[in-house]
This record gives structure tokens, sequence and C-alpha cells, in this order.
């Protein structure tokens, strides 16, 4: 005889996803009540049901919307609806993978990189290390990142803890597992399936001997969550939650370490309106002054995220994307003589990119391989499906700018329709997205940059 389970009551809000108000009549009645014929515009579209109702009102420029939100905030908290524990949310360690994540493609040892595409681990399945990086340690590479092999775009799951791997030649990486693991029991925890957890940065501090690791909580939260460790491989004890560095609402980020001084350093997107440096405390938990600002006062989609730091040649340098979601645009390399000074752009360093785009890729990490002049970009594709081109490229960009200065930006309805198509940041089924890697080049006055090479070998 098959368990019974007990119905769990959930509490819907405008704040819900619409692909959950969506699955219930009574939510519907609620919707089309206040605002008629949204609910049937967003069946037809299903790269905005990721959304919450508040960010499609908003979204969509509905007027009277503070009104109608607190109306149907209301009406939503009268209703008592009843479903399974799986539909409620609650989550358990064997909730299935995404078909794409679970499938196997065997493949033989690799004696190169291939500068795009799926990345396989040694047993053949999809490397999840999304918004990641690379950490060196004796003789060993870590390959660490958002675990996204349970999300579909379809569920309320963001990431599934943060995944490793390892490399002895950065070819060929061996899964070792989830370092970090999802908090299954508490809803209000920044590591629960589905709260935004991103880009994941690991240092270690010698003065304290420990593996210390911010990760940013994107969408309402906007904070860090901090965590530390004896070893890379955890476990890993949480240290401060909800945390905002001087008040400022949190971004994209990336974390410096000076190899003179010690001294690490955060630059962070602070409320989407600059970056902003600082310096860390002497074990690296906490932020302790501000050192530098940049980019300051611009607007989606030209203000910065996807933050990467790296040094060479006695410069200090800052690789950032605009805000477009998922969808890739051009970056911008930033220059300074130290992390304690403001930097200056000196442009986009894809040379070569017909596709305006940073070769359909977001920057997360410039890697240095210890002990070679080897430094290596490394990117995601978050949603490969969806190539970007010139001409796509710059529909987005004046999609997202018209919406902040319509006074200088316009797009047609065909683009509106075009943008709206594309894979939305909360629809997205990022369990198949790719990894760009690519070598740095130096020209003879030092200046970076990254072109294009199909594969490549590490170089000593």
């Amino acid at each position: 005889m098959k368990e019974k389970k007990e119905k769990v009551k959930i509490r819907l809000s405008v704040d819900s996803s619409m692909s959950q108000l969506l699955q219930y009549g009574e939510t519907l009645e609620v919707i089309d009540k206040f605002l008629p014929g949204l609910a049937e515009k967003t069946r037809s579209h299903q790269t905005v049901q990721g959304f919450s109702l508040r960010r499609l009102v908003s979204y969509a420029g509905i007027p009277d919307a503070q009104e109608r939100m607190q109306q149907i905030e209301d009406a939503l908290g009268k209703l008592e609806i009843y479903v399974s524990p799986e539909e409620a949310g609650i989550y358990r360690a064997d909730y299935p993978l995404t078909f794409e994540a679970a499938e196997l493609h065997p493949s033989e040892r690799c004696g190169e990189i291939a500068s795009e595409g799926v990345r396989r681990d040694t047993k053949g399945k999809r490397i999840q290390a999304h918004g990641g990086a690379l950490f060196y340690e004796d003789g060993v590479y870590y390959w660490y990142g958002e675990n996204k092999d349970r999300t579909d775009g379809i569920n309320r799951i963001w990431t599934w803890g943060i995944r490793a791997y390892r490399s002895e030649d950065l070819y060929n990486w061996e899964d070792i597992g989830l370092i970090i693991p999802p908090e299954l029991e508490n809803p209000m925890c920044g590591l629960y399936p589905e709260r935004h957890t991103d880009r994941p940065h690991i240092v270690y501090c010698k003065k304290t001997k420990k593996y210390v690791c911010w990760i940013k909580q994107s969408g309402e939260e906007a904070c860090f969550m901090v965590l530390q460790a004896e070893r890379f491989m955890g476990p890993y004890k949480m240290i401060k939650e909800g945390y905002r560095p001087f008040g400022y609402s949190v971004g994209d980020f990336d974390i410096a370490v000076e190899k003179e001084s010690g001294n690490a350093y955060l630059f962070m997107d602070a409320n989407h309106g600059g970056i902003i440096g600082m310096k860390l405390t002497e074990d690296y938990l906490f932020a302790q002054r501000e050192v530098s600002r940049q980019y300051e006062g611009l607007k989606p989609p030209f203000c910065r995220e996807g933050i990467a730091l790296f040094e060479h040649g006695g410069k200090k340098y800052m690789l950032t994307s605009g805000m477009t979601g998922y969808l890739p645009n051009k970056s911008d390399l930033a220059v300074s003589d130290s992390w304690e000074k403001p930097f200056v752009s000196i442009g986009d360093p894809h040379r070569g990119d017909e596709s305006k785009a940073s070769f359909n890729s977001q920057i997360s990490q410039v890697f240095h391989v210890p002990g070679t002049e080897c430094y290596i970009v490394l990117g995601d594709r978050w949603v490969p499906d969806f190539p970007v081109d010139r001409k796509a490229a710059d529909i987005i960009e004046r999609y997202v700018a018209c919406r902040y200065d319509p006074e200088h930006f316009s797009v047609t309805e065909q683009e509106k329709r075009f943008v709206m198509s594309s894979p939305m940041l909360a629809s997205a089924n990022t369990s198949v997205a790719e990894y760009v890697w690519l070598p740095v080049s130096f020209e003879p006055d030092g200046r970076p940059f990254v072109a294009w090479q199909d594969s490549w070998r590490v170089k000593e």
C-alpha cells in the first residue's frame, strides 16, 4: 500500500511566480478580477512565467500598479490552497535532475581546451559550476560554481548548492560533489534551492588559515552570505547571512587578494549604481572600509556587473559585463595602478567579436595559471539556444535602455516581441548552460585582449 501523504497549505502572494499562480483556479480568479486578460497573455509567453506577478506588472507598465498589487495581495491572503509536499516546494535530497543534466556522453581523455560548448566531467555528465571560478592548491585545480542540475526554468529551483570538480591538467575534470550543499529544511536560509544563490568566490586567508566563501543572493534579498571552512572541500560554516556592506544592495562581485600584503579587496555592484571597491578585514569575513568608486551614474543595460579582477605587469584590471539578464552583451575592461585607486575604462577587450556580445558569454573569472604566463577567461553561455549576433545585441541594448531613458532609446513592436521571446532570468533552463574559456593575450604595452580560438592548450 502506498504511503498517504498529507496535503500542505501554501501561501501565495504577488511575489510568487506566474508559473505558480497559473496553476490554481482560485488564484486565476483573483488575477482576472483585478488584471483582466493578464493571465491569458502570460500563458502564451512561457519566458515570463518565471517572473513574479509584481515584477511582471512593473515590467508591463500597467497603470495603478501599486493599488492593484495591494488588492491582489489581500485577496490571495484569504485563499486556502492545499497541495502535495512536492508541489509546496518541500525538497528532498533525491529531487530529480533535469533530463539534460542526468544524461551521460562518455568521452575520451582531453588534451586541450575547447573554447565553447558543453563541458563534461570524467564520467560524461555536464559540468555544473556556473558563475564559477578556479582555485589552485598543491598541484590540483578546483573548478567550482553554481550547481544548476535541477534548474529547468519551470520549477522554482534556482541553485542546488555549490559543486566542485578537480583536475591536474585543466583539461579533464572529476566531479567531487557538493562542497556547499543546499539547505532543504529552512526556506529562510540563503542556501535554500529557491533562493537566488549566485557567483561563489572562495579565497584562502593565510592569517587565519581558513577558506572563506562569499556568495551573492540576487533578487530582492540583494545581500551576501559569508562562509568559512578548514579545508577547501569543507564543510563550510555560515558566518553571516543577509549581509549588505555599509547598507548597499549587493550585485555581482569579485575578490582580489594582494600577494605582497595579503590584503583582500571586494569589488561589487552597489545598488546597480556603480562598482564600489572595499578593503576586507584581516580575516576576509567583513568589509572594513571603502577604497574606490567607478562606473557611477549608469543605468541598465550600461551599468556594470559580472565583475572579474586580475593583475598583470604591475597593473590591476577589472572586466565587467552590462546588465541584460542571461542575454550576453559587450564587456568593458578597466585598469588601475592599485586596488585602492579608482579604475578607468579602456574599452571592450574582445577582439574581432562580430557578436558584440563577448563571444556570446558573460565572464565570471580571469584565472592566472600558477607558474605560467597563461591567463584564462572563464565565461558562462547561460542560454546557448538563443545566440546573439550584432543585430540582436543592438535590439537588446535598446530594449533595456528605453525603459530607463525613453527620450534617447526606442524599439519597434517587432523588436519588443523578439526580446520578450528570449529566455528570461526566472524561466531559463540553465541546466543546459554552457561555457566559454579563452586565453588572454597582451599587447607589447601590456594591454590585455581576448581573441577567438576554437581550441587551445595552456602554455608554460
